[in-house]
């Protein structure tokens, strides 16, 4: 078994690190932290994983975003690819909290449907 303190530090521990892997998809070190320690890092993989990958390049006319359905590049100000109209902006926390409710959703559907078989 594991230690209370224990696993306080692993708990946290998933958390940056999670947190780091959101920074690296360009989603923001602190969202994610945020996010993992307030809905458990289960919850925050899950979302996390399921999140687009955002790349920023620095061109000659500034900065771009690359859009993760078509590959275009779009300013990164812009919230639609230029290119294919589909939304490329970064997650907010508003996303974050609903994928969160559909896992969340789907756990305790689980967790009733195994409860009445």
């Amino acid at each position: 078994m594991i230690s209370t303190p224990a696993a306080i530090v692993l708990y946290v521990f998933t958390s940056l690190a999670l947190a780091f892997w959101n920074m690296k998809k360009g989603h923001g070190f602190w969202l994610g932290l945020f996010y993992c320690l307030v809905l458990t890092p289960a919850i925050g993989l899950l979302t996390i994983a399921l999140a687009q990958q955002v790349i920023i390049v620095n061109t000659g006319s500034g900065r771009k975003r690359s859009c993760p359905h078509c590959f275009g590049l779009t300013a990164e100000t812009q919230s639609f690819c230029e290119l294919c109209g589909k939304h490329v902006g970064r997650q907010t926390a508003k996303q974050f909290l609903q994928m969160a409710e559909l896992f969340v959703g789907l756990v305790i559907t689980v967790l009733l449907v195994k409860m009445f078989i």
